[in-house]
């Protein structure tokens, strides 16, 4: 889906966040599988437009099937929602499943 404000986790104004997450991807019927961990530092001012990584994200490739090597995933500040950006990449045509889990911890200033 495109990102929104009810996909993603959007920052409140004024605040900053430690994030951490995981990711899972596959192809459907026990297919190719890949994994990441993934943590860092997000930060938003008065608007929106405002929204940056602090730092820079740390995004591990935990496992992955060979054919699923070339599967890449990316953690960046959606400057236009106010949130975290989780933005994959798979193999051309293939279906494959995404599923993101994220945990904040939040501070407001």
């Amino acid at each position: 889906s495109a990102a929104g404000t009810t996909n993603q986790v959007v920052l409140a104004t004024n605040s900053a966040y430690f994030f951490k997450g995981s990711l899972i991807a596959g192809v459907t019927g026990g297919g190719d599988t890949a994994a990441w961990e993934f943590k860092g530092a997000i930060k938003r001012g008065a608007t929106a437009a405002s929204t940056a990584i602090v730092g820079a994200t740390i995004l591990d490739r935990v496992a992955y099937d060979a054919n699923a090597a070339s599967w890449t995933v990316a953690i960046t500040a959606d400057t236009t929602n106010g949130g975290i950006a989780v933005t994959v990449t798979g193999a051309a045509a293939t279906t494959i499943r995404w599923v993101c889990k994220i945990e904040t911890t939040e501070m407001t200033y």
